[in-house]
């Protein structure tokens, strides 16, 4: 569901949108450009969601999709430490949770489509797929399930 004090309907942002195509190493699909198109206006940092209480009670998952401006902030950041990484040529970063994550669109190892990867580890080959499409996650509740879990795996 939508976080209700977040801020982030805001219609516009076609001068950034523009440049996040330009931008991105890879095609990104129409549904999260049309998204992008309803968030991006007035320079808006992007949109929040929370878990709805009826499918998980205890649950604390706040995921935030970025602004057309906010991605490229953030792949500005996010790349600088390491400009040549292969992550960076291959995936476009579009939001992040207050778990430490970072959702991507990229082609891994279960086909193109909406990832989920630790922020200090970034690698498509090991990261979980969320689901096909940002319609599928929050429309259809695709990956719900992945998204509620804090995956445990051996870091090489």
């Amino acid at each position: 569901m939508i976080d209700s004090d977040s801020v982030g309907v805001v219609p516009g942002g076609e001068k950034d949108i523009k440049e996040v195509i330009e931008e991105s190493p890879i095609q990104l699909p129409e549904d999260y450009l049309n998204f992008l198109h309803t968030i991006s206006g007035n320079e808006g940092s992007g949109i929040s969601f929370l878990v709805d209480q009826d499918v998980d009670p205890d649950s604390t998952l706040t995921i935030f999709i970025w602004s057309a401006r906010n991605s490229l902030e953030e792949l500005e950041e996010l790349s600088e430490p390491i400009p040549d990484d292969e992550f960076f040529d291959n995936a476009w970063m579009i939001g992040d949770d207050l778990g430490d994550f970072v959702y991507y669109y990229a082609e891994g190892k279960e086909g193109f489509g909406l990832y989920r990867d630790e922020a200090g580890i970034l690698c498509i080959e090991k990261a979980e797929k969320i689901a096909d499409s940002l319609t599928d996650f929050l429309v259809k509740g695709i990956g719900i399930d992945v998204a509620l879990t804090y995956p445990i795996r051996k870091r090489n």
